[in-house]
């Protein structure tokens, strides 16, 4: 049987494009009812931003421009 180490070691070797699809196919196979719950710290710094956002202090991107920078960054549309 293969080790959970064997797979993280393998899946690392894949080019950043075949990696983000390999994360994409195991979300899709998770049942949200085995999600994780966010950490303390993650809520903490969720409604910290939130609050910078409401108040003005920060701005947003559009969904189209976060995803453009996010697959730009994992390689995919190079």
């Amino acid at each position: 049987m293969t080790t959970m180490k064997e797979i993280l070691t393998a899946a690392k070797a894949l080019p950043s494009a075949e990696r983000a699809r390999l994360i994409e196919a195991l979300w899709d196979d998770i049942s949200p009812a085995d999600w994780v719950p966010p950490s303390t710290q993650w809520i903490t710094e969720a409604n910290r931003r939130s609050d910078a956002y409401d108040s003005g202090e920060m701005s947003g991107s559009s969904w189209g421009e976060v995803r453009e920078r996010a697959r730009r960054q994992a390689g995919l549309d190079d």
